[in-house]
């Protein structure tokens, strides 16, 4: 991929505020360097040259400037003086050259479609996201990291929260318990080895009864968060089950048809926004939040971002609207477009993943915004691991899970 661009050095040279603008768009090391000898010569045309080259990196990125700011892009020199780019904290596997005449400033960018010795595609911020991780103390205990209860799962959806169940254990939650309809409870048991599961009382179509709510109730209680919904199927309890349990203080994420319950009754929300009780992470990918907001699916992808802040602010939950750079927006205006993850995500049992993460991280102690955000970021490295390792087509929502621990790790050394 290659990107150019052309600046003037005249629209520097006669820029009024030209030390508010390095200081806004240059990093640190970039305006010291502007600041050496080599540099102060000429000075315009060096700021100048750095600034096409940030601009001839992102066009190279085939994005533009989104999803990151410029002074994510650093223009560095190594010992012998070349230019070298590195994004978000990490050198990428980029080719720079930047020249300029008595006018204009030129840079050319040949950036590779990987990271280099990874495969992966170049990510940004990732010292960001690395920032975000939760600090394990080494003489921590399998309480101190995280209990998570997953609540999910109906006749022929029982993988719905053993997949939840598996993404917070393998994101490296402490305590993973998993209650589902009693029938569904001995094909849990033999599909999770290290989570505990909890038999819930039920309809006679094997979906949980509101006969349930004292025991879910119980396992909230001594738990940090509770995933909601993955694979519940739909019945008139559900609707009941939720409005209740979110009057408590533990945390939730609500998934799948947890949010098809909500979208039947919104007072449901907006109740929880006046309690100011728990908070929740709301994940509908685009079908789901058109039914909680009304709408049509096409009304929510033509304006992702306003779907997803407009949701956020409305009804007080940090909302994860699902799908190619997926949005994350907090009630407070905060909004986040994440930059990870392909194609080959495209199959069942992802979000049901994804829900399990965003838990464990939850549990782990970062607040809800911040483990939705690193979250969804994580699962989608992990997408990326996994069609690095196993191509473009036919993968399965386990191998991502499989692959977190690795996606953690790729984060954490980019500190």
């Amino acid at each position: 991929m290659i990107g150019i661009d052309v600046v003037e050095i005249s629209r520097f040279r006669d820029m009024k505020n030209l030390e508010m603008f390095i200081h806004r768009v240059f990093t640190k090391n970039e305006a010291e360097y502007f600041a050496t000898k080599t540099a102060a010569k000429n000075f315009y045309e060096t700021v100048a040259g750095h600034y096409a080259a940030k601009e001839a990196f992102s066009k190279a990125l085939g994005t533009g400037v989104r999803g990151f700011n410029l002074n994510n892009i650093e223009v560095c020199h190594d010992e012998m003086s070349m230019p070298y780019i590195r994004f978000g904290g990490a050198r990428v596997n980029a080719s720079l050259s930047i020249s300029h005449s008595g006018t204009v400033a030129v840079a050319v960018v040949y950036i590779a479609e990987n990271v280099p010795e990874t495969g992966l595609p170049v990510y940004a911020g990732l010292d960001l996201y690395a920032r975000l991780l939760p600090v394990r103390s080494d003489d921590c205990h399998k309480g101190d990291c995280g209990r998570v209860f997953v609540v999910g799962g109906s006749r022929g959806m029982i993988g719905a929260p053993c997949l939840a169940a598996t993404g917070a254990m393998r994101t490296g939650s402490g305590l993973v318990t998993v209650g589902t309809p009693e029938s569904q409870q001995p094909i849990a048991v033999v599909k999770l080895t290290e989570a505990m599961t909890v038999p819930l009382p039920e309809t006679e179509n094997g979906t949980l009864s509101l006969e349930a709510l004292g025991m879910i109730k119980s396992g909230v209680s001594k738990s940090d968060v509770c995933v909601f919904g993955p694979g519940l199927s739909q019945n008139e309890d559900i609707p009941k089950l939720i409005d209740s349990l979110i009057s408590g203080s533990t945390d939730f994420v609500i998934d799948a048809d947890g949010l098809n319950a909500i979208a039947e009754n919104m007072d449901i929300l907006r109740k929880h926004k006046n309690r100011l009780s728990c908070n929740i992470v709301v994940t509908p990918h685009p079908g789901e939040m058109s039914r909680l907001c009304g709408t049509s699916v096409e009304a929510v992808e033509n304006d992702r971002t306003g779907a997803a802040v407009e949701f956020a602010e409305e009804y007080g939950v940090v909302t994860v609207l699902k799908g190619k750079d997926t949005v994350i927006a907090a009630p407070d205006g905060r909004v986040h477009v994440n930059n990870s993850g392909n194609s080959a995500m495209a199959t069942g049992g992802m979000g049901d993943v994804l829900s399990g993460v965003i838990g464990s991280f939850m549990g782990q102690g970062l607040d809800t915004y911040r483990a939705a955000v690193l979250g969804v970021f994580v699962h989608g490295v992990a997408g990326d691991l996994a069609r690095k390792e196993i191509g473009d087509r036919g993968i399965l929502a386990s191998d991502l899970a499989d692959r977190i621990p690795k996606a953690i790790r790729l984060v954490k050394n980019a500190e």
